[in-house]
């Protein structure tokens, strides 16, 4: 029997493979020896989170540690005083230099005469001219009745007298004093919807929680108020002329009530969107509009600036508020006369009213309480200074004295 070997049993099925299924030669990749040629690139180092070698981020920079002396705390002390001092006395001095008239008018129905004009008591006035401080010419006054027919109170003419010019800007503010417009119920009495022209009812305006019109809400017809509130109603209403009219010689000066409210106030009051036929003014508005609103007198409260400025209710019992404006002219030293319009009472809680013309200056108007202060705080710091030298000449001691140390007084 032949001897068959496995191993070329196999060779014999390995070749009729070969011959059965011939090796298809591979196709050579032509991008493959991009990719054989190209080497690893090295993974990115990581971020570093170590602070950069700088004084600041290390922690290098030179402290300093000012030690406290005699010496130089007087110096401070002394330095402060003079810069106290000196902006005190400018601030003092540019105050000073602001001329002022302030005439009370509240009495003039009862104590000015009606066929001519009168000196006006001491206590009536008062005012002040930098350049001729001894100035004490009393103005005048006379009282016109209303018309027959007229349901006004009349007008109160007053006559005044600058001794020198007064430069622009030239303001001319009403004053009232004892009149109590910062109490907590008077200040929440307005709308504030309708101060924004949106078109409110009733309910919107009475009920609203903490501002409210309550108690001048409504009319006895049932239509609301325009505008509503304790704020409105008492409005001041005198009336003042346009211009300073001129005694004599004297030229009249012109004023306007342009530019006499914040300028910021446009872009809370607007023109009311509500029907005339709906709304009515004010009870204390009745001599304004006697006959009620129509299409023509609804008020713009978007351009009326003597509202606008009344409803910025005042923090104390006396108070002013701009009325009448110059801002291009010089007042000329001169005698000159304003007609006032009698409509708003004082009398009756006692208060009073007054005209107050004034100018401008580098820190706006009259007020010594700046300056004042200053000297105070500069005074204040020099006699420091003195009490530190005084304290160093009797028990003071020189520093760093090593025989102060407690284990060198053993």
């Amino acid at each position: 029997m032949p001897h068959i070997s496995l191993a070329s049993v196999g060779n014999v099925f390995k070749k009729k493979d070969r011959d059965l299924h011939p090796k298809e030669e591979e196709e050579e990749d032509p991008d493959a020896s991009e990719f054989e040629d190209d080497e690893e690139k090295p993974a990115p180092k990581p971020k570093s989170r170590r602070p950069k070698d700088t004084p600041f981020t290390q922690q290098r920079i030179a402290s300093i540690n000012p030690v406290v002396t005699p010496r130089g705390t007087m110096l401070f002390y002394l330095v402060l005083a003079i810069v106290f001092v000196i902006s005190g006395a400018a601030l003092l001095r540019a105050s000073m230099n602001v001329d002022q008239v302030l005439i009370y008018y509240q009495d003039c129905v009862t104590s000015a005469p009606t066929d001519s004009f009168s000196d006006m008591g001491n206590e009536q006035y008062q005012w002040t001219f930098h350049k001729n401080s001894s100035y004490n010419q009393a103005p005048q006054w006379k009282y016109t009745p209303p018309a027959s027919g007229d349901t006004g109170n009349g007008s109160c003419q007053i006559r005044f007298t600058t001794p020198h010019d007064l430069p622009s800007s030239v303001f001319l503010s009403y004053r009232i004093e004892e009149f109590y417009g910062n109490h907590r119920r008077y200040v929440l009495s307005f709308s504030e919807d309708q101060i924004k022209g949106e078109e409110t009812s009733i309910s919107t305006v009475k009920d609203n929680p903490g501002i409210n019109c309550k108690p001048m809400v409504s009319n006895h017809e049932g239509k609301q108020y325009y505008p509503c509130g304790l704020i409105a109603n008492s409005m001041f209403n005198d009336t003042f002329s346009y211009e300073l009219q001129g005694v004599g010689s004297t030229q009249s000066y012109a004023l306007t009530n342009k530019g006499i409210s914040w300028s910021t106030d446009k872009n809370r009051f607007k023109k009311t969107k509500l029907d005339y036929r709906d709304i009515v003014p004010p009870p204390n508005w009745a001599k304004a509009f006697p006959d009620g609103y129509n299409a023509t007198n609804v008020p713009n409260i978007h351009q009326w600036e003597e509202f606008q400025n009344w409803m910025r209710t005042p923090a104390f019992a006396k108070f002013q508020k701009l009325i009448r404006r110059n801002d291009n002219d010089t007042l000329p030293a001169g005698e000159y006369q304003i007609e006032i319009g009698l409509n708003w009472p004082v009398l009756e809680f006692g208060g009073k009213k007054a005209i107050y013309l004034t100018h401008g200056s580098s820190i706006g108007g009259k007020n010594n309480f700046m300056g004042i202060v200053y000297l105070i705080g500069g005074i204040m710091c020099f006699g420091l200074a003195l009490v530190l030298f005084a304290t160093t000449l009797i028990s003071g001691r020189s520093v760093a004295d090593l025989s102060r140390l407690s284990w060198n007084q053993e």
